[in-house]
């Protein structure tokens, strides 16, 4: 049994489950997931928004040059967090943070967390963000096991609070395939 507050992990995208339960011969295991937080199951009660990416999607963002264009000024730096993750120096970088009406660089993304001054606090007047792009330092595929122990260890440094992330919905293999199939018709 679960000890404490609880935020909902939403994954409401069929591609994620899609590469979960490999339904398709060109899906590989999901190394990415776009997902939502929440404050209730249903996920009525938004709480932040994430992309999240591990190693194996972050080299293959850095060798296509998907992500951050070569050109960009904050290339070099993106390149300098990549290899920290690469070298275990750290846990996660935030790649991208998104306001409402404000766009903002790498070094804005990347100021020092701590409990006064948690990710909710790089405020961009008058506004917190409400969607982030985060690196993390995992090899494995982001499956649902995987990114609910990300989300939950994450909530302290990111939002100076403790809690456990849960799926609210896994589908299963079934309703997974059924809905790959409805997309190919």
């Amino acid at each position: 049994m679960n000890q404490g507050p609880v935020k909902y992990v939403q994954v409401d995208y069929w591609n994620y489950w899609w590469c979960v339960y490999s339904t398709g011969r060109e899906f590989s295991p999901p190394h990415w997931s776009e997902c939502s937080l929440t404050d209730d199951v249903s996920g009525e009660t938004p709480f932040f928004h994430f992309d999240l990416y591990n190693l194996h999607e972050l080299r293959h963002m850095i060798r296509e040059q998907d992500f951050i264009q070569p050109d960009h000024p904050d290339y070099p730096a993106f390149l300098r967090r990549a290899e920290t993750l690469e070298r275990g120096e750290a846990d996660f970088f935030i790649g991208a943070l998104y306001y409402k009406d404000f766009t903002l660089d790498l070094a804005f993304c990347n100021q020092p967390l701590s409990p006064d001054r948690t990710l909710t606090e790089l405020h961009s007047p008058p506004l917190s963000p409400h969607y982030a792009v985060l690196f993390l330092a995992e090899e494995r595929p982001l499956t649902p096991e995987v990114l609910t122990h990300w989300l939950t260890r994450l909530a302290r440094p990111l939002f100076g609070q403790d809690f456990t992330a849960l799926l609210s919905r896994v589908p299963t293999p079934e309703e997974a395939a059924a809905s790959w199939q409805s997309e190919q018709s």
